[in-house]
């Protein structure tokens, strides 16, 4: 009986058992698990302190003030608007001869600091008034320099280029009309202060075609020049340097039918420039209304910071800025306008990574406060 019972028992618990393994086997799925969604992938950012984060702007529609801009070009001017101004450019004195070979593209690209010398050496006029920029206060060299060999070697192949396109460039506008010396004055402190801060961030950039760069940038000073001077001729008072350069070109193009950008050219033109040197100088103040993905990012780059760098010109230039100004501030605060949107994008660039580190270096602080006290000197 005892055996019979404890079978029993046995049987019952392998039944129990049995069920509750096929209850298990068969039991309906989860509902919260038939309706989960897929997981997909999503990309992680970096972290914070690896990543740097795109400013939003970036991304942003560019403000009305740039979208709205219609940047009037020459080849877009009638024949009689065009031709009329041509005629007007015409009446500018023409430089001489030397500024030729000076931006040819040869020159530019392979020129030598004994190549330099030797053009410079063979315009006695030339070489005189060189040597005498070099010794005033304005670079501050420790002591004179008897030759230009010399004014290469301590300044630079790039300086003293600015300084011969300068001197060749000034007698062009000669600012007899009271209302303008001031003006013309200001804009060519501006040009030199310009175009002696990009040499020195594109060299710390490490830029290729610097010597071109930095030479685009003082011809970009030409057209601001030559509109002051035509307004001026137009309304019997020079138009304030001041401002933005949207401003400044829409005033110029309410008068004169074109910006001062697009009137360098036509000048720049008219003494036989070779077009792609041309070309070069207009792009940069054309930079503000051209969008980041319209140029290669290189190229978009270099033109940013040599507009970047005139636009600091400007500012140092002007009577009412304080000598030593920050770099990094003023550079800040012509960021942040709404004007600036595209140029801001364009100096987004991987090349301009350094840009703000570079614009607080000591040295270069030092540089600019000299050749901005040695220009106000002069005045």
């Amino acid at each position: 009986m005892t055996l019979i019972v404890i079978a029993l028992a046995l049987l019952a618990a392998l039944a129990a058992a049995w069920w509750m393994w096929r209850s298990r086997s068969v039991a309906r799925p989860d509902p919260a698990a038939a309706v989960r969604p897929l997981r997909v992938a999503v990309p992680v950012a970096p972290a914070a302190s690896t990543a740097r984060p795109a400013p939003a702007e970036f991304f942003a529609l560019p403000p009305e003030v740039v979208g709205r801009f219609d940047w009037a070009l020459a080849s877009a001017l009638d024949d009689a608007r065009r031709q009329a101004l041509v005629t007007a450019v015409g009446r500018i004195r023409r430089p001489p001869a030397a500024l030729q070979q000076m931006l040819s593209p040869q020159f530019l690209d392979r020129a030598s600091s004994q190549a330099l010398s030797e053009l410079i050496n063979g315009e006695a006029q030339l070489a005189a008034k060189v040597l005498a920029t070099v010794n005033a206060p304005l670079y501050g060299l420790s002591r004179p320099v008897s030759g230009i060999g010399q004014a290469v070697t301590f300044l630079g192949l790039n300086t003293v280029r600015s300084i011969v396109l300068r001197d060749l460039l000034e007698g062009s506008f000669p600012a007899q009309h009271p209302a303008l010396k001031q003006a013309t004055q200001e804009l060519w402190s501006a040009s030199a202060l310009a175009s002696d801060l990009c040499n020195r961030l594109g060299t710390k950039l490490g830029l290729a075609d610097g010597g071109t760069l930095v030479a685009q940038v003082l011809l970009s000073f030409l057209g601001h020049l030559a509109s002051t001077t035509l307004l001026t001729e137009r309304t019997g008072a020079a138009p304030p340097t001041a401002g933005s350069l949207l401003q400044r070109t829409r005033s110029a193009q309410d008068v004169l039918g074109l910006g001062p950008a697009e009137i360098g050219g036509l000048l720049l033109q008219a003494w036989g420039v070779p077009a792609a040197i041309a070309d070069g100088v207009r792009a940069i103040d054309r930079i503000v209304v051209t969008p980041p993905g319209e140029v290669p990012a290189a190229d978009g780059a270099a033109l940013a910071l040599a507009h970047l760098c005139a636009r600091l010109g400007e500012q140092l230039a002007r009577a009412d800025s304080p000598v030593g100004t920050s770099l990094a501030g003023l550079a800040e605060g012509l960021l942040q306008a709404e004007d600036n949107f595209h140029l801001r994008g364009h100096l987004a660039a991987p090349a301009m990574a350094r840009l703000a580190e570079h614009l607080q270096a000591p040295d270069l602080a030092q540089a600019v406060l000299t050749l901005q006290q040695g220009l106000r000197s002069m005045r």
